[in-house]
């Protein structure tokens, strides 16, 4: 009888994970947004990384490859690459990107959320560019990531996006 409980739970626990695994882009996007808005909402996290001009933190598994110039750079974290563009010329509450975003008629945004503080401005975004292809975008001021996803792990990715450009400081 007691093995069968232990059958049940572990049953239960595959379920509840399975299940967790068919999220809908919907559904991850706005759980990564949350995630981003706290995370902008948040201290930055100390930079663990200089490369080029700038100062940065980078998450336990990502790495950086060089870029076309000193503020243009690859991120890699596994099979995903994520493109970093920081332009120091922006300041903290720049809308360039946001706007350059909206004025875009052939964008389908699947869900976006903006970020304001007394002088920062940032937004996230979850765009659709193919049958089972999204791009996720996350901003603050001058500082973009970006990166392609085809529906796996968009929270997650969203929240450690935002980590990582809430931490960019460029160096005089």
């Amino acid at each position: 009888m007691n093995r069968k409980w232990v059958h049940i739970f572990i049953l239960s626990i595959v379920m509840l994970l399975v299940s967790g695994c068919n999220q809908s882009v919907e559904e991850q996007a706005s759980v990564g947004l949350e995630n981003a808005k706290t995370t902008f909402e948040s201290k930055p996290n100390e930079p663990n990384k200089m490369i080029g001009q700038i100062e940065l933190y980078i998450p336990q598994g990502y790495g950086i490859e060089k870029g076309i110039d000193e503020l243009n750079y690859t991120l890699v974290n596994g099979k995903d690459s994520y493109l970093l563009f920081v332009n120091p010329q922006e300041a903290g509450n720049s809308q360039l990107h946001y706007t350059i975003l909206k004025e875009d008629p052939n964008i389908e945004i699947v869900e976006e959320e903006i970020y304001k503080s007394d002088e920062t401005f940032g937004f996230s975004s979850v765009i659709k560019r193919g049958e089972k292809q999204y791009e996720l975008v996350v901003t603050i001021g001058g500082v973009k990531l970006t990166t392609l996803s085809e529906n796996k792990k968009i929270d997650q990715k969203l929240q450690d996006m935002m980590e990582i450009v809430q931490s960019v400081r460029a160096i005089d």
